[in-house]
């Protein structure tokens, strides 16, 4: 009943992991004028202002290595803007919480049932309570997106897997905290985080604030920058 490709994952025997040489050759490659091969780019802010803007991820500055931020964005789906959608290039499929059909003016009776298996990342596998495919617009890119609903409440409203990244030609870096999209009409975006989902200072570290409290914690370094629980 969907106009949508399924993704499927195959394991190859160890067998088939055969190495493969490449000779690159210095004739083989033509020389390239990156000056003429410059993409025109648009900017996409939270306060929906866009601006032209190069296509780059420029050298990451402290700043940017110094928090642990998932990278969330904001979305409109049947014309209901969306906050908190987590861009993971770690799942495979599109999930939606059961508590935003109703924000989204849907119901239990507009899923439709499937065969595929949801994994967590204990291995335990499941079914969804159904998928649903809606259009899905981040910034000026819009795609029918098929969505697997689960009865958890997680700390987001939408999560984008690589059904989508990889459906609209997405380049995601949380590091850079920005989205990069390649339109079909060879116009590219960059969509910047949404922030709201992250408090500048929390006094203690709840099951609800812990993610929260990642965007302030660096990675850990020297010894001396490791996260001690015992202070917090």
């Amino acid at each position: 009943d969907f106009d949508v490709m399924v993704n499927v994952v195959s394991i190859l025997p160890l067998e088939y992991d055969i190495p493969t040489e490449v000779n690159e050759l210095e004739e083989d490659f033509e020389a390239l004028n990156l000056a003429d091969h410059k993409p025109m780019c648009y900017y996409v802010m939270q306060n929906g202002c866009v601006e032209e803007q190069k296509a780059i991820f420029e050298k990451p500055d402290l700043g940017m290595q110094n928090h642990l931020k998932a990278l969330f964005i904001r979305a409109k789906v049947n014309n209901v803007g969306i906050n908190k959608v987590l861009v993971d290039g770690g799942a495979v499929v599109n999930i939606m919480p059961h508590f935003m059909l109703r924000k989204l003016g849907l119901y239990d009776t507009d899923l439709h049932s499937h065969n595929v298996l949801l994994a967590n990342y204990e291995g335990k596998t499941g079914h969804s309570l159904g998928a649903v495919q809606l259009e899905v617009f981040v910034g000026s890119t819009v795609r029918k997106t098929l969505f697997m609903v689960i009865a958890a409440k997680p700390n987001y409203n939408l999560l984008l897997g690589r059904e989508w990244i990889h459906g609209v030609g997405a380049v995601p870096s949380t590091m850079h905290q920005r989205l990069i999209i390649w339109r079909e009409d060879g116009l590219v975006e960059n969509v910047e985080a949404d922030q709201s989902a992250y408090v500048s200072e929390t006094g203690t570290v709840t099951l609800q604030n812990f993610d929260k409290n990642l965007a302030s914690i660096a990675p850990c370094g020297e010894q001396d920058a490791a996260f001690d629980p015992n202070e917090v």
